[in-house]
């Protein structure tokens, strides 16, 4: 083996020893630079942890503060941790919580105005949408006077309430939910009212039609037609769109919710709002608001005990003792002068020939799968001679109805088992062509108990909350055919919608136990379950009730609603 020179394997030694030394530096250097780093980096997240942790101690500290000055009692801690909670698993953001809190603060403000009577009307009417029974208001204002906290009280009513009541409660609370939803915090009006207390009768509807006839310059309102007895039947038309959509409401005269919504849903499609003027850009609004006035006027005086039942056509009929949505089969018409309603539709129909039509009904109660009340069932045509085409236009609508009530939590909708008789408006009008969908919304029972036995519940909560869905499931077709999204949905799919459930009866959804509210203590009505209640109470954290009820502040919700997504 050769060896390398003496001066060459030197140098070689030198090079080698040099590199080594660089790199043992280098070494040495990145170790240095990487602690330093990493001491850096652990000063940071300490600084970033104690800060969070002092941060959110402050939070703490000042949401027990604002929960014992909103409570005025500092001693009792209930409703405290459930907030604590929600906040530290993100169910709630902080500022939405203070907002909570200062709201009810500024409730129990107004009610410092209020005498004890006062102060447990007020409550009970925000929490059930009902004025309380003497008997319970004279109950829970001697706990008041006694020195029981608001928020005590609120807690004993919820844990205290019906099945009638809790359900009224949860119906407010969707609609709250809802209207939180659509408009946010920034937008959020604490003046709007949850709920619409009564329904309007034939001269209220013509004054609410009137109204908004003065109001926009966008609505043209011209009388179609005259019922049997007189009264006036309205057509009111918003926007110049290329596509036109046709409701119709309360063909029978005891199914009023639908009436309601549309009312609404004019003043939206009217008003100066950027969303309101995109749609009428769009679709041509044609609104027949209570086709049946003479069932109203016989409903309204079976109610009020004014009219004897069997001497009184059922107010589901028109006075001649013809249902009208039994009248459009194009083969078997009924004699004109007997059906002056019916022909008031088909002459509005034949006008504007509507690409659309929704025919809103109420029905009976049913319970879906879950246990459920089902709130709204719909159904296209199914007489098999309709053509194809007019039918899938119809399921399109389902969807886009389907599509919108699922932002309403308070929403349960099914599929209405469908027959074949040509009769009836959903499938006489679709074998002359018109796509048309039917819409039954719960609350028939109780519009008729309420004429034929006396219904000893205020309805105004859960007819509200049917009201918004109304509005909603119009909204959300309308918006559908302006966007384009209703031609994009496949038709087929709207057999994917659960069919409609069973039956039950009024008396068997709200039985109940009764007992003496003075016996209360002695089944737990004060317990820690007002954790639970303190979140239901965000109901009653509304000012004054002033001026007119009107639903959920449609008005302040235009530029932001989104429910056809």
């Amino acid at each position: 083996m050769s060896t390398l020179p003496t001066d060459v394997q030197q140098r070689y030694d030198d090079v080698r020893h040099d590199v080594q030394q660089r790199y043992d530096d280098v070494r040495d250097d990145v170790a240095t630079r990487y602690e330093e780093v990493r001491e850096s980096l652990q000063a940071r997240h300490d600084r970033i942890v104690e800060e969070f942790n002092l941060r959110y101690d402050a939070f703490r500290s000042d949401l027990k503060a604002r929960h014992e000055d909103f409570k005025s009692d500092a001693a009792e801690p209930y409703g405290l941790n459930f907030w604590l909670t929600r906040l530290a698993a993100d169910e709630v953001e902080p500022r939405e919580l203070l907002h909570i809190l200062a709201a009810f603060k500024e409730y129990e403000r107004y009610l410092e105005q209020l005498d004890s009577n006062e102060t447990i009307e007020d409550i009970h009417l925000r929490l059930f949408a009902r004025s309380i029974d003497p008997e319970d208001r004279e109950y829970w204002a001697g706990r008041l006077e006694g020195g029981e906290s608001t928020f005590r009280i609120i807690q004993g009513m919820l844990n205290a309430a019906d099945e009638r009541d809790t359900e009224a409660h949860l119906a407010l609370r969707e609609i709250a939910t809802f209207y939180y939803e659509q408009v946010g915090l920034k937008n959020y009006d604490p003046e709007q009212l949850l709920f619409q207390q009564g329904l309007r009768s034939n001269d209220e509807l013509y004054v609410e039609l009137a109204r908004l006839d003065e109001a926009y310059d966008t609505l043209d309102l011209a009388q179609a037609g005259e019922s049997l007895d007189g009264n006036p039947i309205y057509r009111a038309v918003v926007g110049n769109g290329p596509q036109t959509l046709m409701i119709v409401t309360q063909q029978h005269g005891d199914e009023p919710t639908a009436t309601e919504a549309a009312l609404y849903l004019l003043e939206l499609i009217s008003a100066d709002t950027p969303m309101a003027q995109a749609l009428r850009d769009e679709v041509t609004l044609v609104v027949m608001p209570r086709v049946n006035p003479d069932g109203v006027d016989r409903w309204e005086a079976l109610i009020a005990v004014e009219a004897d039942p069997d001497d009184t056509v059922i107010p589901r009929r028109n006075s001649a003792d013809i249902d009208l949505n039994r009248a459009y089969d194009p083969d078997a018409p009924l004699d004109p002068e007997l059906v002056p309603e019916f022909l008031a539709v088909q002459q509005v129909l034949n006008t504007f020939r509507p690409d659309l039509f929704l025919d809103y009904h109420n029905q009976n109660n049913y319970l879906n799968a879950e246990g459920e009340l089902e709130t709204i069932s719909i159904m296209w045509p199914t007489h098999p001679d309709v053509d194809p085409a007019v039918t899938a236009v119809a399921q399109q609508a389902a969807l886009a109805v389907a599509a919108a009530t699922d932002k309403f939590a308070y929403s349960n909708l099914s599929l209405y088992p469908g027959g074949e008789t040509p009769a009836i408006a959903r499938n006489g009008l679709a074998l002359q062509d018109t796509p048309i969908l039917l819409v039954e919304q719960r609350g028939l029972e109780e519009m008729q108990l309420a004429a034929f036995e006396g219904l000893d519940y205020d309805y105004s909560a859960v007819s509200s909350a049917l009201i918004l869905e109304s509005v909603i499931s119009m909204l959300g077709v309308i918006t559908a055919m302006a966007d384009g999204s209703l031609a994009a949905y496949d038709p087929e799919d709207a057999w994917l919608i659960a069919e409609r459930g069973q039956r039950i009866a009024y008396e068997e959804i709200y039985a109940q136990v009764e007992f003496d509210l003075n016996e209360a203590e002695e089944m737990g009505l004060f317990t820690d379950t007002a954790e639970l209640a303190f979140s239901d109470a965000a109901v009653a954290m509304e000012p004054p009730l002033t001026g007119e009820a009107e639903l959920v502040g449609l008005d302040t919700v235009t530029t932001t609603w989104d429910v056809a997504a």
